[in-house]
């Protein structure tokens, strides 16, 4: 925790002294967001390992649980292309400076308008999809999660709305009420309920838990709503053109991302579903910190752009790629070299089936940065189809290479795939970045080596104060 300590210091000092932007802003905000994104990963390890090791029999109910929260994340996702970027992005222009009403009741009536699209299609198809997956329980599961549909429209709209404003420290504090209940419930009901801590009631918490969150960040975001509810067609037009790439992208990247999990159902490997979320959850832990400077990045860049600054565009995705690297790569290695140890401590030695695929699927973590900053880029610099259709490729390559890796190599068939589509789809990523804002990759990792530097010398300093 002092590595990373030290190098978000090295971070922020080092944007702060070449572009005199002030300190306050990046410490602030990427503290804040460093620290939600943390919260959700401890928030999620701690429920995985009392699911895991108190509440669950064995892999297969784990499994379930996870296909559950992986339609729950994708329509999340989903959502926060199309409502976060746009209303973003035109909050922050001066065009839409006097109509920020109409940007505002636009993006909650897409918000409104795409929750009941969601709603209708588990109510007439998520009994099919579920028996698709083999899992008839997961229906009932969804059917219940209806409400957390509703619930999620005041939630989402609120965290936008204050992210727009750059209070990162009011999202921390939503998120880690909605996940504070979830886990505060799940320990109440081991103690007092526990015969009654079933599938339907881990996921009635849920909607408890994302209900009080809801609150908490309606009553944080009241200074930023506008009287009234205003829909300009105009204005909504607008933001669903721009929304529409940034739609189908959080499609293709949610579903890409799961490609593994529902392929595993698909094919009957109901325990390998659970296996493959272990690997899963480990992979989040590793993105955190390209999560985090993703959220900070993108008004910023939006601001740099409508300066015409390509050039800033540049060296803040250089700069923080090479930063992350320099967090990610000492994780990879610690985790080659005791998976089984991590295994035991997340879910037990049940789970040890998931250590073969961290040796193939975790080497290959470093290019992950380059995933999440390459998205957050094009949408800032207004070219958000270059990055629909870079994960279209995506998509479609790891459908292919997971379907034809699991009916060929067997149960870890979709671990190959995943990383064949990883690789893939860097390199164009790669192309694209070199063609739009001139990225160099000899300067990425520079910045890594410096920000590696500056840990040791920061260091040295420490220990001679100590």
């Amino acid at each position: 925790m002092r590595t990373l300590t030290f190098n978000l210091f090295s971070l922020y000092k080092c944007i702060d002294l070449k572009f005199k932007l002030p300190a306050s802003f990046w410490f602030r905000s990427v503290f804040f967001t460093l620290l939600n994104r943390f919260s959700l990963i401890i928030f999620g390890v701690v429920g995985y390992i009392l699911l895991a090791k108190k509440v669950f029999p064995g892999p297969a109910e784990m499994g379930i649980w996870s296909l559950f929260l992986g339609i729950v994340s994708i329509v999340e996702t989903i959502k926060q292309g199309l409502l976060r970027n746009p209303m973003i992005k035109f909050l922050s222009e001066p065009e839409y400076a006097e109509e920020a009403n109409k940007v505002q009741s636009s993006s909650l009536f897409t918000n409104m308008v795409f929750s009941l699209l969601v709603i209708v299609l588990i109510i007439f198809f998520g009994k099919p999809f579920s028996l698709l997956l083999h899992t008839p329980e997961l229906y009932k599961m969804c059917m219940w999660g209806i409400l957390m549909i509703v619930f999620l429209v005041p939630f989402n709209h609120c965290e936008v709305l204050l992210q727009a404003h750059f209070k990162f420290h009011k999202i921390f504090l939503g998120y880690f009420l909605r996940q504070g209940v979830f886990i505060a419930g799940i320990i109440v009901m081991l103690l007092f309920f526990r015969s009654s801590l079933t599938l339907i009631a881990l996921v009635q918490l849920q909607t408890l838990a994302l209900f009080m969150g809801a609150i908490l960040l309606a009553f944080s975001s009241r200074p930023y709503f506008k009287k009234g509810f205003e829909i300009d067609k105009k204005v909504m037009l607008r933001m669903f053109h721009f929304g529409k790439y940034i739609f189908g992208t959080n499609v293709f990247s949610t579903l890409s991302r799961s490609a593994d999990q529902f392929f595993a159902a698909n094919f009957n490997l109901g325990d390998y579903v659970a296996y493959y979320n272990v690997v899963g959850r480990i992979n989040n832990m590793m993105d955190v910190p390209s999560l985090a400077v993703a959220d900070v990045l993108f008004p910023k860049n939006v601001e740099a752009m409508a300066t015409n600054e390509t050039e800033k565009v540049r060296y803040y995705f250089e700069r923080m790629v090479g930063n992350i690297l320099c967090i990610i790569l000492p994780l990879t290695i610690g985790i080659l070299l005791f998976p089984g140890l991590l295994v035991r401590f997340f879910a037990g030695s049940k789970y040890f089936s998931a250590i073969p695929i961290m040796y193939i699927v975790i080497p290959f973590s470093f290019i992950k940065p380059f995933f999440y900053q390459f998205g957050a880029t094009m949408d800032a610099i207004g070219k958000p189809h270059v990055n629909f259709w870079v994960n279209l490729f995506s998509l479609t390559t790891s459908f292919i290479f997971i379907y034809f890796g699991l009916s060929y190599i067997g149960k870890l068939g979709a671990a190959y795939g995943t990383v064949t589509t990883n690789i893939c789809t860097v390199i164009l990523m790669y192309i694209m970045l070199r063609k739009t804002i001139g990225i160099r990759i000899p300067e990425i990792f520079g910045y890594a080596v410096e920000a590696y530097l500056n840990i040791f010398r920061i260091g040295k300093k420490f220990l001679r104060i100590g």
